[in-house]
């Protein structure tokens, strides 16, 4: 069975509270997502990537400093497993709930999924004015994106692509 990752953005953006914000909120979700997808690899899994994207920062208490968020949203996957990540096995769930607690706290992990969610992660930073840095990436993949010399204009341009796909779907 396989993730339905159109459901689970629902459910989380449904629950999001408008009051906080947008930094952390569905479109920096969204952009993760496709940051996945372009950073996926070979031994990847698709679906803790794609579950990532719209679960690690959906506990936040604010939509600024927040140190919490990650474990909250770890065991926030316990409460929701049945109803919305069925399709996850055990490695899979052990897999998503380690890379929500550790994503603001470890550079890698040495597992390409975790790897991949945390890089797919720092490459939205450039919404808060932060340029990431190669050296602080997980991946080569997403050490190297980050390393272009136009990687704002890369990123802008993505940003209005995530933006254009997401209003036509």
């Amino acid at each position: 069975m396989k993730l339905n990752v159109k459901r689970l953005r629902r459910f989380t953006a449904e629950r999001w509270p408008k009051s906080m914000g947008k930094t952390h909120g569905v479109n920096h979700w969204d952009r993760v997502a496709r940051f996945g997808e372009m950073l996926f690899q070979e031994g990847a899994d698709m679906d803790v990537i794609q579950a990532f994207a719209y679960l690690h920062d959906s506990q936040r208490n604010n939509d600024g400093e927040d140190y919490e968020h990650g474990p909250r949203a770890s065991k926030f996957i316990d409460t929701i497993r049945v109803s919305q990540l069925s399709a996850l096995n055990d490695e899979q769930i052990d897999k998503l709930k380690r890379a929500c607690e550790l994503h603001t706290i470890e550079d890698r992990t040495g597992d390409i999924t975790i790897d991949i969610c945390f890089d797919s992660d720092r490459m939205d930073l450039l919404r808060v004015g932060i340029t990431p840095l190669p050296d602080r990436m997980a991946t080569k993949k997403g050490a190297d994106l980050v390393s272009i010399p136009n990687y704002k204009e890369f990123y802008t341009d993505f940003v209005k692509k995530v933006k254009d796909e997401i209003a036509n779907d």
